[in-house]
């Protein structure tokens, strides 16, 4: 995986996902510098940034590279993200395969070095950025967890949020060989303290699997009978290749989340130090299948739920990623999606946390 520097093509898809990767460049290669620049001024300029802005967006990305290159010998990736929902933003995302940070909390730090230099840069990622969270594996450190190293995530906005959110979300959508064509959609909608979100794979990958899924995948037809919406969604799917879907609802005020699917999609709820699997019953929108299987759990502040599609390793604990649970979803799901995503299928994986009111809690 390091310095690999693939073609991104998703960016010309036909369909409005809520987040794509735009680029991914290896930062020990200087033309994947440049590429990184020249993409990173290319989409700030398309989404309104101001020019101090942009400014600091270029200076984050480059204490990124700059970090992975000193620390881990240029071993790394860094990634820039575009997310339309639930609100315009550009995500910045650095992970590599170093030897890791053994005290992340003096690191982050101003004046902390340990290569004799200045040792501003991570502090200056997170006084740059709008939002940013910083996670490490260091050697030794999690025998189990497969990956080792540090993972930086930082997200901009164009404009300020309106109002704090009862939620954070995280996702991750990536198509098979970055190909122009992804068989996963996702599609969040929410009103209120209320979030609901649908979320498909079509089956196999490319042009075919994007197709079954793209003029169906919209949350907005969601309605509060969970089966009743997948099953009229069977029937829009009847002869052509179908897919397999979840939907799901969560209620910051009911501290609630329900989730209803077919077919292979996998959900978890992390609460309290202990996860939880849901599994459904096999079968295919548009084709075969059972009823559909709807569970109902409770979803206090702070807790986390995941969907996943097919395209995500199953097979992890909580100890494969220790502390990372705590942080931002948007993190979590940058880093599982890559490192527990198959080469071989499309992937994507949606992260939510509900969060309570400022000064309040729920649950």
């Amino acid at each position: 995986m390091a310095g690999r520097v693939p073609n991104i093509a998703s960016d010309i898809a036909d369909h409005d996902p809520p987040i794509r990767l735009l680029t991914e460049q290896g930062s020990s290669d200087g033309s994947g510098q440049v590429l990184l620049r020249s993409k990173l001024r290319a989409v700030s300029r398309r989404m309104g940034f101001s020019e101090a802005a942009r400014e600091h967006m270029e200076l984050a990305c480059k204490e990124m590279v700059t970090n992975q290159v000193k620390y881990a010998g240029g071993a790394g990736l860094v990634q820039i993200w575009e997310t339309t929902r639930p609100a315009p933003a550009v995500d910045l995302f650095a992970m590599d395969f170093g030897p890791g940070i053994p005290n992340l909390p003096a690191a982050l730090e101003d004046g902390y070095t340990t290569s004799g230099t200045m040792g501003k840069g991570l502090g200056a990622i997170r006084r740059l950025a709008h939002e940013s969270e910083f996670y490490t594996i260091p050697n030794g450190v999690a025998p189990e967890a497969p990956w080792h190293g540090t993972a930086i995530w930082a997200r901009f906005h164009p404009q300020a949020p309106k109002a704090a959110a009862p939620f954070q979300a995280g996702q991750f959508l990536r198509a098979y060989q970055d190909g122009p064509y992804n068989g996963d959609c996702l599609d969040l909608d929410q009103a209120g303290s209320r979030l609901r979100w649908l979320h498909m794979d079509g089956l196999g990958h490319g042009a075919e699997a994007h197709d079954a899924v793209s003029g169906s995948c919209q949350a907005s037809r969601l309605e509060s009978d969970l089966q009743e919406t997948l099953g009229d969604l069977s029937k829009r799917l009847r002869g052509g290749r179908g897919a397999v879907a979840l939907a799901g609802e969560v209620d910051a005020a009911q501290v609630q989340a329900r989730v209803c699917g077919v077919g292979d999609m996998n959900a978890y709820l992390i609460c309290n130090g202990e996860k939880r699997n849901v599994t459904f019953s096999p079968g295919v929108l548009g084709h075969a299948h059972r009823s559909f299987d709807e569970t109902e759990m409770a979803f206090p502040a702070h807790a986390l739920l995941m969907t996943c599609s097919d395209g995500i390793r199953r097979t992890w604990t909580l100890g494969s990623f220790p502390s990372l649970w705590r942080l931002h979803p948007q993190l979590i799901a940058l880093l599982l999606g890559q490192v527990l995503g198959r080469g071989n299928d499309d992937k994507s994986l949606l992260v939510i946390r509900s969060t309570p009111a400022k000064g309040g809690t729920h649950g």
